[in-house]
């Protein structure tokens, strides 16, 4: 299954039967996290909502009053709220409010040179279909899975992501990006297209702060990060072989285990003797 898709919306792209790294991600928490993550009905948020507006706005502007209806009749609730719901079913809603701080971040976005360097000529929304294997080994069983990543943008240049973030510094945002895993979704994406079209793109991240200014600063994720990633997902997936193989989808452990303390809160040796010392001195007080 290999395959690219450029205009594939997103309720299609949800029913591929095939393996994202969105969904894949929770197997890194635990097998059962990533169970229940496929099988539990998803709820959208304020803030997916804003985002994929963001990305409409941002990515592809000629699609946004397509795509996005703005309600200005003040608070939502009511019967004009309710027609207003069901007439615009099919499109993202956002508040007049909303719709103006949507618009400042895209403008940000598209008159920055950097990403507008890598927009340009690009296509946005591209759906891969591809594979992901391992082959058999004496020690281990092999296994193959059918993958699908959607990327926000890709051009004759890189795979691209965008990115709002509260803090775009490298600083700020290179701890997101570790804590998110966007260097996993990086790896991911990338392999994809060279699996799908035999090239291999560098992965940039575009990241614009959701507040004024709206910073803009793109990032070129190096590939020692990305293999840091490839690893990871690979891993994955290999334990998501293993669990259907055994049919067993575990928690954290297989059976009890014992705590332990984070690194930070382990006293060092020289508290260990600090404290032994008032304990003799408290012992002496008696």
């Amino acid at each position: 299954m290999k395959s690219i898709a450029y205009n594939m919306r997103r309720p299609e792209y949800d029913r591929v039967a095939a393996i994202n790294w969105s969904s894949l991600k929770h197997i890194l928490r635990s097998p059962q996290h990533y169970r229940h993550a496929l099988l539990a009905q998803h709820h959208d948020t304020d803030a997916m909502r804003i985002g994929r507006a963001v990305h409409i706005a941002a990515l592809e502007p000629d699609r946004y009053r397509a795509e996005v209806a703005v309600w200005d009749g003040g608070r939502r609730a009511g019967k004009n709220w309710g027609a207003f719901q069901i007439d615009h079913a099919d499109r993202e809603i956002v508040t007049l409010a909303e719709h103006e701080r949507i618009a400042d971040i895209a403008r940000a976005v598209r008159s920055n040179a950097d990403a507008a360097r890598y927009l340009e000529h690009g296509r946005h929304e591209v759906t891969m279909l591809w594979e992901a294997s391992e082959p058999e080994t004496e020690a281990l069983p092999g296994w193959r899975f059918d993958c699908k990543s959607r990327l926000d943008a890709m051009s004759p240049l890189a795979v691209i992501d965008l990115k709002s973030c509260r803090d775009g510094s490298p600083d700020g945002f290179g701890k997101a990006a570790w804590s998110m895993g966007y260097h996993c979704q990086g790896a991911y994406y990338v392999d994809a297209n060279e699996c799908v079209t035999g090239v291999r793109l560098p992965y940039v991240l575009i990241a614009v702060e959701s507040a004024p200014p709206h910073v803009v600063q793109v990032y070129v994720v190096p590939e020692a990060i990305l293999e840091l990633g490839r690893e990871t997902y690979r891993a994955c997936l290999r334990r998501l072989a293993e669990c259907q193989r055994t049919n067993a989808w575990p928690g954290y452990y297989d059976s009890e285990t014992f705590l332990t303390l984070p690194r930070w809160a382990a006293p060092r040796e020289d508290e260990d003797a600090d404290a032994a010392d008032l304990n003799l001195e408290i012992a002496d007080g008696e």
